[in-house]
């Protein structure tokens, strides 16, 4: 097959490449110089498709860098973003090997910069923090590990005891069985276990451990 013309795309930096007169597939401007492409070049089908390879493991690994500059980003998140992008698995797959190497991927790292952001903000349970690491496709053993190692059971009967205090406020004109329960609720909803709200309600009531 001979190259008979490359012609640049509205896209800007993107190229048509048009073999024995019939559009072919398109190219980066990056990938047509890395290659040394030119009108009147003979190529075969192999080489073809190491050109296609190489330009979309390229331009998505760009999409990569760009989407992990913002902040950290969980292997399940990244792969999203390549897929968003129509990418082929077999060239997802080369690009997360590529970044896991050079430790822009890190699922333990990314789920323990998670847990110890959540907790320095809004109050809420392990069960929540546990939750969500699992959507971001951190499995149950490094989720589990991560939240009980940097999330201590006394800082989260704090921050249990802390939104009680807040959200009981907000509970006017109710009777005081009403808002126990409104609390509960509320508490409930945040991720925190049954057991450690029913110890913040006991020590609400009693006023001591």
């Amino acid at each position: 097959m001979i190259i008979t013309s490359i012609e640049e795309q509205k896209k800007k930096g993107r190229y048509n490449i048009f073999l024995d007169g019939v559009y072919a597939f398109g190219l980066y401007r990056e990938s047509i110089y890395h290659f040394g492409l030119r009108v009147k070049d003979s190529i075969d089908e192999k080489q073809a498709e190491e050109f296609k390879s190489y330009d979309e493991i390229n331009f998505g690994k760009k999409v990569a860098y760009r989407f992990l500059n913002f902040k950290p980003r969980s292997e399940k998140e990244v792969r999203g973003k390549l897929k968003s992008h129509k990418l082929s698995e077999a060239s997802i797959d080369t690009i997360i090997e590529s970044l896991k190497e050079f430790k822009f991927i890190n699922d333990e790292q990314y789920a323990k910069m998670f847990v110890e952001s959540k907790v320095s903000l809004k109050p809420e349970g392990k069960r929540s923090l546990k939750i969500k690491l699992a959507q971001k496709g951190i499995g149950k053993e490094t989720s589990e590990k991560t939240v009980d190692e940097n999330y201590s059971d006394e800082t989260e009967f704090q921050k249990a005891q802390e939104l009680y205090t807040k959200y009981k406020k907000k509970a006017k004109g109710k009777t005081s069985l009403e808002i126990k329960q409104k609390c509960y609720r509320h508490l409930l909803s945040k991720g925190f276990s049954f057991e450690l709200i029913n110890r913040v309600l006991k020590i609400e009531d009693t006023g001591s451990l």
